[in-house]
């Protein structure tokens, strides 16, 4: 009897400290968050398909809050978990934002900050697929396929664009089929948007911004001058945009509007709106747990003509043409900078926001860190989860599945240079010379 509580004694002791060796394994909580537009790649479960998953937890439990790109902005420069979400508590460890940071936000974080220098960085490459509910039947044999449902796609120009977005083409017969120069078959149009702090907002109205005081006739409504914001309102008289527009949050928000649209019965609204590709179908992102999953609606998407490119072609929102229009990408001349690696005026600004080659609407998604952390730990998981995602052929297929697709070469060769083995002096994470005492 003795020799039996003996071996349950034994075997509850084993088990407790394998237990404890595993919680050990676990490594610190290293928390971020902030676009929704990556989410699906990074991970909200951790899972085979993501990269949190992929990174796995013998270093460290990463977590990440799809909040969008503004409240991840928020929640990093100001160390406030709270953007999260209620009851999210912690350091804010890093975030990741579609619209760069501006100046003032990059110089009022480095006057205050005692955590080290900040670092941005492009993460991915992202076109904005311009997103359809109910849309014109698609008759053209010559434009790109978007949806594996079918084999072409609808086209829109930039006048379409602006004429739609302004909320001055409130019905589809005043849109123009640029591959025909005919009007689409008359069906009302709603716009969804996001109402958040939304990067996607940011490079859909980059894009608008740029081109629509261009567009010969106009067709942006009187009154509306496109700005290139986080806000579609701020484009707007008065902040506000047309109460015909239905206003979600977060990228899933649009998604399921869409949705609910298509599975109407009667009336069967017309939407149009903009998402990043992981949430639109599996021709796109043929990997996305959003468009993967058991019975999952496959969303029409349209090709987009790009004016600025040499004949003017109609051109579908992949990643391979996403990452031909960010071709124009410069590499800093001071890496130390954070707005050269993302610029936000000058010509290089220009070049993104109207490319003149691939998809139109495209950018790049930024992740947003600190060079120092107290806890060593933490700063070594950051280091290795930016050194998997830029490096892993594992993680560089996850990002290519979800319809993004990794940086130019260039910037690759240059982030790990300058950023994870230090062959530039004084730039790497957890750097001893910098990052000495300091470190959130």
């Amino acid at each position: 009897m003795k020799s039996n509580q003996r071996k349950i004694c034994q075997a509850l002791a084993l088990l407790i400290s394998a237990m404890g060796a595993s919680a050990a394994m676990a490594g610190p909580l290293v928390q971020g968050g902030g676009s929704s537009l990556v989410a699906p790649t990074i991970g909200l479960t951790a899972s085979t398909l993501n990269e949190i998953g992929l990174f796995g937890t013998t270093e460290a439990t990463l977590t990440y809050y799809s909040v969008g790109s503004g409240a991840g902005q928020t929640a990093f420069l100001n160390n406030l978990p709270a953007s999260f979400g209620a009851g999210v508590t912690g350091t804010v460890d890093f975030a990741n934002s579609d619209a760069a940071l501006t100046t003032a936000q990059i110089t009022g974080y480095t006057r205050t900050a005692t955590d080290g220098p900040l670092i941005q960085i492009p993460y991915i490459v992202t076109p904005i697929t311009i997103s359809l509910a109910n849309g014109p039947a698609v008759t053209s044999t010559t434009t790109p396929q978007t949806n594996p449902n079918q084999s072409h796609s609808i086209a829109l120009n930039d006048a379409d664009l602006c004429g739609i977005f302004s909320g001055n083409f409130t019905n589809w017969n005043q849109v123009t089929n640029p591959e025909t120069g005919a009007k689409y078959a008359a069906s009302t149009i709603t716009v969804v948007y996001r109402t958040d702090a939304s990067g996607t907002n940011e490079l859909l109205t980059r894009h608008l911004a740029n081109v629509c005081p261009n567009v010969t006739p106009t067709t942006t409504k009187t009154g509306v001058t496109f700005v290139d914001s986080l806000a579609l309102g701020d484009s707007f008289p008065g902040h506000t945009v047309p109460t015909s527009f239905v206003g979600v949050s977060n990228s899933a928000g649009v998604r399921n509007a869409l949705l609910a649209a298509i599975s109407t019965s009667s009336g069967a609204p017309a939407l149009v709106a903009y998402l990043s590709p992981d949430y639109t179908n599996t021709f796109l992102a043929p990997k996305s747990t959003v468009v993967t999953t058991t019975g999952a609606v496959q969303l029409s998407v349209a090709s987009l003509q790009n004016s600025a490119a040499t004949g003017a072609p109609i051109v579908a929102p992949t990643a391979a043409n996403a990452s031909a229009a960010v071709a124009t990408m410069t590499l800093p001349t001071n890496p130390a900078d954070q707005t050269q690696w993302v610029p936000t005026s000058g010509s290089a600004y220009t070049a993104l926001a109207n490319p003149t080659a691939g998809y139109p609407i495209s950018g790049t998604s930024q992740i947003i860190l600190s060079q120092c952390y107290k806890d060593a730990t933490v700063g070594q998981a950051m280091h290795d989860f930016l050194n998997d995602h830029f490096t892993s052929a594992s993680f560089i297929s996850v990002v290519q599945g979800n319809g993004f697709n990794t940086l130019p070469s260039a910037f690759t060769t240059a982030v790990v240079s300058d950023f994870l083995v230090g062959t530039k002096a004084n730039l790497n994470i957890n750097n001893s010379t910098i990052c000495s005492g300091k470190g959130r």
